[in-house]
């Protein structure tokens, strides 16, 4: 039994007749199945202010809805603000395919806020909504259906709520601390609102606004209008899907392959010797762990993402540079196929998950440009997944820029000779027999194709904040040496730090040169 205030005629909770609740719930509950069958994630943006019936439906749905198949989501705006990749929560958070999330403080929480006590001017807010956009559409090109509601409520109706609440004992532990100093410049709050409505309500994700009615009104109409859209979306969805393969098969026949421009500008003959290697690790190792230890004071940390072929050398190259620190301060992820979990989201959030706690080195062993490499080459992307993906890992590598992270990418190379050396190395090795499969033979058979998807990431990615490195590997010992000095002279180059001081070069780099012999020298 709900309880009222004398003075004021408030409603605490809706009052739904029992023909219309059994008929919202099951059409809720059908809706549930539907999701499930279509293998989508679907994401509810309910906002607004304390008793504008945002929470009245975040309740209702709890209760109503099948929570096996329900993520619930709130964040505190301090806990927010001490993330420097804010992003990264949410795109943890997003729901698995099948799963309904439902985010009472979202994205567009600490914008608005920020904004509306102005500590950001337009400009800025602006900004951090091309940020909340590029989110959602990522999420929807990703076959996931957004539906946001915003609960209107005017500065007199807010003052008439909290005070009714305040009033009643049972009610008053529902006035949050800021929710008066909040309704003083309520004016301020319905201005940046209008700003954010406007800037991101998109074709993918629109916005309905809740202005008027009591509370029973507002919640039918909310339940309505995510019922409503989730349905014709998961309709369109359907009848996309079956044209969409139609279309990739067509585009696969026509597709011209092209000889990668990429490996022109190797050196594949590249070497040093065995003395000038053992020469070059430790000073090389002494330098990363200098840059390192000056990163971690200024409190950033650093990301490497390393692809190539099979047997191209990366664990070789990635156990070096681990060794210029200690374990404590170093994740290595070797990545494999994606589970069942994984593949039910989108192809970033395994990455994204991989940082939620992050140390002073993060190096990954296959990287998110799965996406444009084995899931292209294999078709489990469509044609249209794999190009659009150019663009978002370029956003998803300048959030990770963007909060305090310094990002290096390595692509080591090798010759098809070269590999087949390596395998059948591989082969008669008992410890290393595990390092090759039928896979790997398999994926020799499209070289070509591997090398022109090389070509286009390398073109298509390599950006001022997250540049590549193309390495030739085919000696082993260059290629480790190689990969470290670049990496060094980077990360000199991000932090304006030198530290040949501390760390003098020994004298077979001379000049500051590469260290090249011929490989049929000894």
């Amino acid at each position: 039994m709900a309880h009222h205030s004398e003075e004021d005629d408030i409603e605490f909770e809706a009052n739904f007749s029992s023909k219309e609740e059994t008929e919202i719930r099951t059409r809720l509950i059908n809706l549930q199945e539907k999701i499930k069958e279509a293998n989508i994630a679907v994401i509810l943006l309910l906002c607004g202010v304390n008793g504008s019936g945002k929470n009245a439906a975040l309740g209702t749905l709890r209760d109503w809805l099948n929570q096996r198949y329900l993520d619930l989501h709130a964040y505190e705006r301090q806990d927010i603000q001490k993330d420097p990749i804010e992003f990264r929560r949410y795109w943890c958070d997003t729901p698995v395919n099948g799963n309904t999330g439902i985010f009472v403080s979202s994205w567009y929480s600490d914008p608005l806020v920020s904004h509306a006590y102005g500590k950001i001017n337009d400009d800025e807010l602006y900004e951090r909504l091309d940020e909340c956009n590029t989110f959602e559409k990522n999420l929807v090109d990703s076959n996931a259906v957004i539906c946001k509601i915003w609960f209107h409520k005017n500065k007199n109706e807010q003052q008439a709520f909290l005070h009714a609440l305040d009033e009643d004992p049972y009610e008053k532990w529902r006035v949050m601390p800021d929710d008066w100093k909040n309704c003083c410049i309520a004016e301020n709050f319905e201005s940046t609102t209008k700003k954010i409505i406007r800037y991101t309500d998109k074709d993918y994700a629109p916005w309905v606004e809740i202005e008027s009615g009591d509370l029973t009104e507002r919640l039918r109409k909310a339940l309505d209008t995510f019922c409503s859209r989730v349905e014709k979306q998961i309709e369109l969805f359907l009848k996309n899907k079956e044209k969409k393969e139609e279309d990739d098969k067509e585009k696969k026949k026509n597709n011209k392959e092209k000889k990668a421009e990429f490996i022109k500008k190797l050196d594949m003959e590249a070497s040093i010797s065995k003395d000038e290697y053992k020469e070059m690790l430790p000073y090389l190792r002494a330098r990363l762990n200098t840059l390192l230890m000056e990163v971690k004071k200024r409190n950033k940390k650093v990301i490497l993402a390393f692809e190539g072929p099979d047997a191209s050398g990366k664990g070789g190259v990635i156990s070096r540079l681990a060794s210029s620190i200690f374990v404590r301060d170093c994740n290595i992820f070797p990545i494999a196929a994606p589970t069942k979990e994984e593949l039910n989201h989108n192809f970033l959030w395994r990455f994204w998950t991989r940082l939620t706690d992050q140390k002073l080195l993060t190096v990954f062993d296959r990287t998110w440009y799965g996406r444009v490499l084995v899931e292209r080459i294999e078709h489990f992307a469509t044609q249209q997944e794999w190009k659009r993906a150019y663009e978002e890992i370029n956003h998803f590598e300048k959030q990770l820029t963007k909060g305090r992270n310094i990002v290096v990418k390595f692509l080591l190379y090798i010759t098809k000779d070269e590999q087949m050396k390596r395998f059948k190395a591989r082969e008669e090795t008992e410890y290393k027999k595990w390092k090759i499969g039928s896979e790997d033979w398999r994926n020799r058979e499209k070289w070509d194709l591997y090398d022109e998807a090389f070509d286009d990431m390398l073109e298509k990615t390599n950006t001022k904040y997250a540049p590549w490195f193309v390495i030739a590997d085919n000696n082993k010992k260059y290629g480790r040496i190689q990969t470290m000095k670049l990496l060094c002279e980077y990360l000199e180059k991000e932090l304006d730090y030198d530290p040949s001081e501390d760390i003098p070069p020994p004298d077979t780099e001379k000049n500051g040169e590469k260290v090249k012999k011929d490989k049929k020298k000894k």
